[in-house]
């Protein structure tokens, strides 16, 4: 029994063998009625609650719960604020771990892989075929003009001729007598050389005459002559040694 405290009275009480049930001796009771014994065992629990300890009742458990729960919580959320920052810190340590690693991997001689870019997987474009331009079919020759090519071919086999006396030659009524046309065409169409033409020309009048270089180049170049530009003249004259 805790010191300082009265000692709880006895329900129901105690009294000396051989005295009534009822009452004290010398004192009787009446009998006890059902209602008088409820309010009785009620008291006595009333005085039994007075006399527990502080710690003991609801009024003063229940403050202090709350404060141990307010302490948790407060415990709690102080945590949860220094949690956040130490997985932040153990997120950026991993990474760096993992930079670390992929950089000695790297370094080791191991080939990196390589990121992939739209330009390496785009197929080059396919050359476009540059247009060939074929030459014009030539023109079939007339009969005219075959002749005429015929003919200023004949000529050219034994004299040497200038383009412009061949022409004459071939159009004049003395000559062939083809149309001025016919005969340009034929000796176009030959390609002659008139440069070797003035030359034979000029080797074939010094083999029957004597010539200057002047003279011979007069006669090459004139109408009444060969018919030869000055400057073939001149080309066949200084071929001809003069």
């Amino acid at each position: 029994m805790p010191v300082g405290q009265p000692a709880a009275p006895q329900y129901p009480p105690q009294f000396p063998q051989g005295a009534p049930a009822y009452g004290p001796p010398g004192m009787p009771f009446p009998p006890v009625n059902p209602q008088d014994a409820r309010a009785q065992a009620a008291a006595a629990k009333a005085y039994r609650k007075s006399l527990r300890p502080f710690y003991k009742k609801k009024r003063v458990i229940i403050p202090a719960g709350l404060a141990a729960l307010l302490v948790i919580g407060i415990a709690s959320g102080d945590g949860g604020e220094t949690a956040a920052p130490a997985a932040a810190a153990v997120t950026t340590s991993a990474t760096a771990a993992a930079a670390v690693a992929a950089a000695d991997v790297t370094q080791s001689g191991t080939p990196a892989a390589k990121p992939t870019t739209a330009a390496a997987t785009t197929k080059p474009a396919a050359p476009v075929a540059e247009p060939t331009t074929e030459a014009p079919a030539a023109k079939p020759l007339t009969v005219e003009q075959e002749n005429a090519v015929q003919a200023a071919q004949s000529y050219l086999d034994f004299s040497a001729f200038s383009r412009k006396g061949l022409i004459r030659q071939l159009s004049s009524d003395a000559g062939d007598g083809y149309s001025v046309k016919a005969a340009t065409f034929a000796v176009d169409y030959l390609h002659i050389d008139f440069n070797e033409q003035a030359a034979k020309s000029a080797k074939s009048y010094l083999s029957f005459s004597a010539f200057s270089r002047k003279g011979l180049i007069q006669q090459l170049e004139s109408s009444a002559g060969d018919g030869f530009t000055h400057a073939q003249a001149v080309y066949g004259v200084k071929k001809a040694g003069l």
